[in-house]
C-alpha cells in the first residue's frame, strides 16, 4: 500500500481527497439507501444504529482511506482490520460488505468524472481508487477471517453438542462403521482390486470423524494421535488407488493400523462416557442451545474445503389440532414419533435439532441442494406413509412441511435459518405435506 501512494501523483491524490470531501456524505447515503433496499442486507441493519454511529464511521473511513500519506500505512492497515472484526462481530455476511464497497467504489468514480476532464487524470485516479479499495478489503477480509474462525474454534460447547443420543451407543455405531470400513478395506486386499481400496474419509465413520468425531474428541491425548494415523492410511490408500500395485507388506501394515485405531476410539470414548449435554429431554435431539455453533462450524468446514452443505425446517402440520383433540400427551408422542423418523432417514454425521414447539431443524453435512431436497423428502414421505400407533392403540396420521437451503457461500448463520424459514412459510401456505426450497436445485 505503501509503495502505491508513492507511486501516484500528488495532484492525482489530491483529486481523490477532495472527492471525498465533496462527495462522501453522498457516498454514505448511497450505500445505506442500497443496503436497506437489499432483502440480504436489511436483515443486519438498525436505522437508529446505522443514523447514530454507522453513518459518521463510514464516512470517517472513507475519508482516511484517501487522506493517508506513505509513512501512516501501517496505522491505515490497522484500521482495515479494526473494520473488518466489527464485521465479524456483527455477523454481517462478506458478500454484502462486498456489495457496500462496490457502491462506494461507483459513487467515487461519478465524482472523479465531475470533478475533472482530463482524461489521463481520470484514469489515473480511478487506477489509485481501486487499488486502495482493494487494500481496504484485503485487510478487511483478512481479519473478519481470523476472527470469525476464533469465535468457531474457541467455542467449548460445540465439543458437547457432538455427542450422539449418549457415549455408549454412539461409541457402539461408530465403531461399528469403523469396522465396516476395514472389512470392505481387506476385501479389496484379498480380491487384488487396488482401484477399489476405499479410503476412510470416504466412509460413513470418516463423515462422522470429520464433523462430529474431531470436535467431540477436542482435548484428549488421542484426538491428534487419530487424525493423524487416519491421514496416514489414506495418503497410503490414495497411493496404492492411482499405481494400482498393492505392496506386500501393505496388508500388514493396515492391520496394525486398523487395530491401533480401534484401540484409540475406544479408548477416547470410554473417557467421554459421562458428558452429554445440549439436548431436548422430550425428543433427546439436540436443542437450540448449540444451534448456530454447528451452523457456524460447517460455515467454516466449507469454506476452508470447498464442499456443500444443506439446512432443513420441517414443521408438523396442525399440531395444534392435534393437541385439541388428543391431549397434550398425545402431542409428545407425536414429537417423539417425528424425531425418530428423522434420525432413521439421516446419517450419523447430520445434526437434528428441536428448533421450535413443533419445528425440526436438520444439518445435512456435505449435502447438495438437490440432495438435501431428497433427503427432506424422504423424511416426508415416510412420514405420510406411517400412522403413529398410540398408546391407546388409536392411530395419528400426522404430515410435516418443510422448507431445505443450502449453503453457497454466506458466513451468517441466521442468514441461512431465514432462507430455510421462508421456504418453509412457503410450503404452508401452498397445502402443507410438502418439501420446497427457496432456490432452484442444481
Amino acid at each position: 500500500m505503501k509503495e502505491t501512494i508513492n507511486a501516484t501523483p500528488v495532484h492525482v491524490r489530491n483529486i481523490l481527497r477532495s472527492v471525498v470531501q465533496e462527495y462522501g456524505i453522498h457516498c454514505v447515503d448511497l450505500f445505506y439507501s442500497a443496503l436497506f433496499q437489499h432483502e440480504r442486507a436489511a436483515i443486519f441493519l438498525e436505522k437508529e444504529t446505522v443514523e447514530v454511529k454507522m453513518r459518521p464511521q463510514l464516512l470517517s473511513w472513507i475519508q482516511s482511506l484517501f487522506s493517508t500519506e506513505a509513512d501512516q500505512a501501517e496505522e491505515l492497515s490497522e484500521l482495515q482490520c479494526r473494520v473488518g472484526t466489527v464485521h465479524a462481530r456483527l455477523d454481517i455476511p462478506t458478500d454484502i460488505v462486498v456489495y457496500g464497497m462496490y457502491i462506494i467504489k461507483q459513487a467515487l468514480i461519478e465524482g472523479i468524472r465531475a470533478t475533472t476532464a482530463n482524461k489521463d487524470d481520470i484514469i489515473a485516479s480511478i487506477i489509485y481508487l481501486n487499488s486502495m479499495m482493494d487494500f481496504a478489503f484485503k485487510f478487511m477480509i483478512k481479519a473478519y477471517d481470523i476472527n470469525f474462525r476464533k469465535k468457531v474454534e474457541s467455542d467449548e460447547a460445540f465439543r458437547l453438542v457432538s455427542l450422539g443420543h449418549n457415549i455408549s451407543y454412539e461409541k457402539e455405531t461408530q465403531i461399528s462403521t469403523f469396522s465396516s470400513w476395514s472389512t470392505e478395506a481387506f476385501f479389496c486386499l484379498c480380491k487384488n482390486h487396488a482401484h477399489d481400496l476405499p479410503t476412510i474419509a470416504e466412509s460413513e465413520f470418516g463423515l462422522w470423524l470429520t464433523h462430529k468425531g474431531m470436535s467431540l474428541f477436542k482435548g484428549t491425548h488421542e484426538a491428534q494421535e487419530i487424525q493423524n494415523k487416519v491421514r496416514a492410511v489414506d495418503v497410503k490408500i490414495r497411493e496404492i488407488k492411482a499405481s494400482g500395485v498393492i505392496p506386500s507388506e501393505f496388508p500388514t501394515e493396515l492391520h496394525k493400523a486398523v487395530t491401533n485405531l480401534t484401540f484409540l476410539i475406544g479408548r477416547v470414548f470410554r473417557h467421554l462416557e459421562e458428558v452429554e449435554n445440549g439436548r431436548d429431554p422430550l425428543t433427546k435431539v439436540f436443542n437450540r442451545r448449540f444451534l448456530d455453533v454447528v451452523i457456524q462450524n460447517e460455515i467454516t468446514f466449507a469454506l476452508t474445503h470447498e464442499k456443500p452443505f444443506s439446512l432443513v425446517i420441517l414443521d408438523i402440520d396442525h399440531f395444534k389440532k392435534i393437541n385439541d383433540r388428543f391431549g397434550h400427551l398425545v402431542g409428545d408422542e407425536v414429537l417423539c414419533f417425528v424425531a425418530e423418523i428423522i434420525a432413521a432417514n439421516v446419517r450419523a454425521n447430520d445434526f437434528i435439532f428441536r428448533y421450535g414447539g413443533e419445528e425440526f431443524l436438520i444439518v445435512l453435512t456435505e449435502t447438495t441442494l438437490a440432495d438435501g431436497l431428497a433427503s427432506a423428502e424422504r423424511i416426508r414421505r415416510a412420514l405420510a406413509e406411517q400412522p403413529l400407533t398410540l398408546s391407546s392403540h388409536d392411530q395419528v396420521s400426522v404430515t410435516l412441511s418443510g422448507g431445505v437451503t443450502s449453503f453457497e457461500g454466506e458466513t451468517n448463520s441466521r442468514l441461512l435459518i431465514h432462507q430455510a424459514d421462508e421456504a418453509l412459510y412457503k410450503a404452508k401456505n401452498n397445502g402443507r405435506n410438502r418439501i420446497v426450497t427457496t432456490r432452484n436445485s442444481p
